[in-house]
């Protein structure tokens, strides 16, 4: 983010093609967001992609690193009743730091149905200022070694 448009144009033709350390810089103008994009899975169409049976958990993604699960949980509460535990946000094992995606685990799959088509629309899923990513989530769920962010075991059922 520029103060002027003139440092922006500066910064355009100037920084363009330098390089800093021995890695070239490339500085052009941003690509205007795409409806859909920030939304959920889908066919490149911005339509997210059909619920498959039963799936009650939904993926996130770009998430704020400073995104708590209390946060996460606020916001997609409005989608439907999430499991008591059900927000888990990935972590780095020694840091503890989040990785910037999380689960979230509907008691329905209404509301995971709600979360990915509120998610389709552009801009629909915001966290802390950020657009976000969802889908449903069809793997296994998270390995037994999983902590929470107060470094307690995962107790899934």
């Amino acid at each position: 983010m520029f103060d002027t448009e003139d440092s922006r144009t500066k910064a355009l033709s100037d920084l363009n093609g330098l390089t800093l350390g021995k890695r070239y810089i490339t500085v052009k103008e941003a690509n205007a967001p795409k409806a859909g994009t920030t939304g959920a899975a889908g066919a490149g169409d911005g339509k997210p992609r059909d619920q498959p049976s039963g799936c009650r958990v939904v993926f996130v993604k770009n998430l704020p690193y400073d995104a708590t699960e209390e946060i996460i949980h606020d916001v997609l509460r409005s989608c439907g009743k999430i499991v008591e535990g059900g927000v888990r946000v990935v972590r780095n094992y020694s840091t503890r730091q989040s990785k910037g995606f999380a689960y979230v685990e509907f008691k329905n799959p209404e509301g995971a149905f709600a979360a990915v088509q509120r998610a389709a629309k552009p801009f629909g899923l915001v966290i802390t200022g950020r657009p976000c990513f969802v889908d449903y989530d069809e793997s296994r769920g998270p390995k037994g070694s999983y902590r929470t962010g107060d470094g307690k075991l995962w107790k899934g059922k």
